[in-house]
């Protein structure tokens, strides 16, 4: 299915031409023994620096390195040592100062973390890479973008993506269940993400496109089919789920940007993915939290149903000064606040003129944004399906307290300047109270 999308233009009823630039992508058992080798020696790629941390060099790495050594290719191995890699600024100047200086390409072995921090590092060092990915448990895989911790602060690089990618599915098959639920997780925040598209189309006029939109929720949907296979370690079903991931990157290719693979459940799981950084805790897979991320987003789509707002008594409410504002976001954004204030002085999402030119719209238009919410997924659909794979559906159960996660639901949409249903919910004074309904749902237990 993959193939008609790649290495070609489409020309789209949108009105663009979308492309994709990666130029290959192979799925299949050999793809490491003979893809990978034809693709570095068609290439005359003749010496290279191989990345990987420990798991990823335990899933692929080591194959990798016994196949080189058969062959008359040079390669030194970049193996990282943390027992949990964030791609932050100690990665990438690990990698660039460890980077064999002759290096035609670098090949990245792993999942999310070694692809990104891969992908940047070769852009600014002026090299390709390619990737053998071990797990299908993200969409970033072929992105033309780069997801790295900044300054404490999750922001996306524009680099670029890698030449080719290999996967063999018995390797994906075999890859931690933990990282296979993350996958889905990452996957079933499309079904959210897509909706946050449209809603901006109908409020911003934002570009909006049905055939990448139809790509990508297909693709979910067929996997949502294959989830007992997932359950059961099928090889096939992995395969499956890593085409969806896959699709997704090209449809951020397609789009120039990862709107139609990134919505507030996202922004959601970028803020919980901050601040256990910066409060020093452990790590929990990025499609963990999307996963939970899109259960929140698809209340709030519920939630958005059920309203019937007084426009009058919306643009007489009182707002929160900007002062009050900032010193909320230094509480909720730690040591990363200063980037998050300077991005709404740029953007003005909250700004009071903008706001009242959106809800002139929001009213215009409210028939459409209720139809909207009423047609997107019930919550409880996303949260069967992670229950099935048995990953969390809760903040609570990957140790989200409820205050935290209540900041989430407020501040998350001040990550990017990206209109979500979160920024819908402020903008009709209602998202203070969606928060405390949802909070208070999760932890009425304890």
């Amino acid at each position: 299915m993959i193939e008609q999308y790649i290495s070609k233009s489409i020309k789209c009823k949108c009105g663009k031409v979308h492309k994709s630039r990666v130029e290959s992508i192979e799925i299949n058992d050999n793809a490491i023994d003979t893809d990978l080798i034809a693709f570095l020696k068609a290439n005359k790629y003749r010496s290279l620096t191989v990345v990987c941390d420990k798991n990823g060099y335990k899933a692929a790495g080591k194959m990798v390195c016994g196949t080189l050594e058969k062959t008359d290719i040079q390669y030194k191995l970049h193996l990282f040592h943390n027992d949990f890699l964030a791609p932050d600024e100690y990665a990438i100047g690990n990698l660039a100062m460890g980077i064999f200086g002759e290096s035609d390409i670098i090949v990245a072995v792993g999942s999310g973390t070694v692809n990104d921090v891969c992908r940047y590092v070769s852009a600014v060092a002026g090299k390709e890479f390619c990737t053998v990915g071990t797990a299908p448990s993200m969409d970033g895989y072929i992105s033309g973008s780069s997801a790295l911790i900044y300054n404490n602060l999750k922001l996306t690089f524009e680099t670029h993506p890698p030449k080719a990618v290999f996967f063999e599915p018995t390797i994906l098959a075999n890859a931690p269940r933990n990282m296979i639920s993350s996958g889905v997780g990452d996957l079933l925040g499309k079904i959210n993400c897509l909706c946050d598209w449209k809603l901006s189309n109908i409020i911003n006029g934002e570009w909006y496109c049905d055939f990448i939109s139809g790509i990508v929720s297909d693709a979910v949907w067929k996997t949502i089919d294959c989830c007992d296979g997932l359950i059961r370690g099928d090889s096939e079903s992995a395969a499956v789920l890593l085409e969806a991931l896959l699709l997704s990157g090209v449809c951020m290719d397609f789009a120039g940007n990862s709107r139609p693979a990134s919505g507030c459940e996202h922004h959601i799981s970028h803020f919980w993915e901050m601040r256990f950084l910066l409060e020093g805790r452990k790590a929990v897979f990025h499609g963990t939290k999307v996963g939970i991320g899109t259960v929140i987003a698809l209340k709030a789509y519920e939630y958005v149903s059920a309203l019937n707002p007084d426009f009058k008594a919306i643009r007489n409410k009182p707002r929160m000064s900007f002062d009050e504002w900032e010193n909320n976001v230094h509480k909720a954004f730690l040591g990363a606040s200063n980037e998050i204030i300077e991005l709404e002085k740029k953007s003005g999402k909250n700004d009071i003129e903008k706001l009242d030119t959106r809800l002139s719209v929001i009213e215009e238009n409210w028939d459409k944004i209720k139809a909207l919410a009423s047609d997107a997924a019930k919550p409880e659909i996303i949260s069967s399906i992670l229950k099935r794979l048995k990953a969390p559906i809760t903040p609570a159960e990957i140790g989200v307290e409820k205050e935290l996660a209540k900041q989430a639901i407020i501040y998350a949409k001040e990550i990017r300047d990206r209109y979500t249903v979160l920024q819908l919910l402020w903008d009709l004074g209602e998202l203070d109270s969606f928060a405390e309904t949802v909070v208070n749902e999760y932890y009425k237990m304890y």
